[in-house]
């Protein structure tokens, strides 16, 4: 969904975000008769692929930063800055052409250059520094400064072309300055300095009693209401699908990089049994694995992408080692099916789903080996967005791209 269609759609009622999430991908899932096999499952939890890799990977989620930050709340501030512009998932392949960094990593960079570009005079991650942010300096900052021009024929003059401003580059850098500028005014608005010091203070406004536990409803609540871009919101089949992938992912981020402190530095709540934070790349990693079965889908368009897959289900679940077969084609990145807003919806909705069904399978499995026990819903997430990176997977197995820009994809 664009970011001005999401804004007309109604929010769940406090309290009740995490089940709003859980019922209305599973209602979307079913509405499309995309299928979930627990043989399927079962294949996924018991190869090789799985057992030998998930306890490495599924602790990576991309968020440390190799910066020195001179406080605990500038740290707070850079990941959740990060949080909010975690999406264009749509564009990796003109990223990749242009950069060669795919949608996150492109992310990564923005912040990296926001942090190192600020000083005491101008801090460019603060609420005003955001707010002010011009399209020409986020452009630069993404390293995008050159790719922004498409090649036009003249208007009178048969044969010559003049380069203008346009393309998928140019309208991403525009949105991200969009969300920049937006989130910075709010801020200003509501008088807080930065992003992380609103974050800090609905962490600390969903303590249950002094140093307890976090209740993350509360959280995501306060940060979901106060700013659109944090509202993952589509429709499919006439009704809301909540997935609110980002502000997800910034709990558990910040979750990781603080919940192992002795005592804790900021007020944290229980990440593990939240939902997935489902973008185009899990639900593309979960059907090229079998879980995901797309063959009876109801949407044509997902029933003709079921075969996308370059390679067979078996293969996909056999281990292959971290740099034994890599690839760098953009040709190969290119032939993942593109989706509308709502064929997309229900793709990220059906992979909240099925990871809801495989934690649950795990579960019930008679041996219980050490990567079973340690399976958990952000674990899987990371786990699946991870090995969609390593070796093969990295580009000869394609993602669903959803058309158009999009804020929330």
């Amino acid at each position: 969904m664009d970011s001005a269609s999401d804004l007309t759609l109604p929010l769940p009622a406090k309290g009740s975000i995490v089940s709003s999430i859980r019922q209305s991908c599973k209602d979307a899932r079913l509405a499309a008769n995309i299928q979930v096999h627990p043989e399927s499952i079962s294949a996924l939890l018991k190869s090789p692929l799985f057992t030998e890799t998930y306890l490495k990977l599924s602790q990576i989620h991309g968020v440390a930063m190799p910066l020195q930050f001179p406080t605990v709340a500038s740290e707070i501030n850079v990941i959740s800055v990060l949080s909010i512009l975690n999406f264009a998932h749509s564009y990796r392949v003109p990223l990749k052409k242009a950069t060669g960094r795919g949608a996150y990593d492109t992310m990564r960079a923005l912040i990296f250059g926001l942090y190192l570009s600020s000083n005491d005079e101008e801090d460019l991650l603060s609420a005003k520094g955001l707010k002010n942010l011009t399209s020409g300096r986020v452009a630069e900052l993404m390293q995008l400064s050159g790719h922004l021009h498409i090649e036009q024929a003249h208007p009178t003059i048969p044969g010559l072309t003049i380069g203008q401003l346009g393309g998928p580059l140019y309208e991403l850098v525009t949105e991200v300055t969009n969300v920049l500028n937006e989130t910075g005014a709010i801020l200003v608005t509501r008088g807080y300095p930065n992003l992380g010091e609103f974050v800090l203070h609905a962490l600390k406004m969903g303590q249950t009693s002094e140093g307890g536990p976090v209740d993350p409803e509360v959280v995501l609540d306060e940060v979901i209401r106060a700013f659109p871009a944090f509202r993952d919101v589509g429709v499919y089949n006439g009704k809301e699908v909540f997935v609110f992938k980002k502000v997800l992912f910034m709990l558990h981020a910040l979750v990781m990089r603080f919940g192992n402190a002795t005592p804790p530095k900021i007020p944290l709540p229980d990440t593990s049994q939240l939902p997935i934070f489902s973008d185009n790349v899990i639900p593309s990693m979960l059907v090229h694995f079998g879980i995901l079965d797309l063959s009876a889908a109801n949407v044509p368009k997902l029933r003709e992408a079921a075969p996308f897959g370059t390679l067979a289900v078996a293969a996909n679940l056999h281990y292959v080692p971290s740099g034994e077969k890599k690839s760098n084609s953009s040709e190969m990145m290119a032939k993942g099916p593109e989706l509308s807003a709502e064929e997309a919806y229900v793709m990220r909705a059906a992979a909240v789903d099925a990871c809801e069904m495989i934690v649950e399978a795990a579960k019930s499995l008679e041996e219980k080996t050490e990567v079973l026990r340690s399976l958990d819903l952000p674990g899987l997430d990371g786990w699946l967005w991870t090995v969609a990176k390593e070796g093969r997977f990295r580009s000869d197995l394609s993602r669903f791209r959803q058309a158009g820009i999009c804020v929330m994809y």
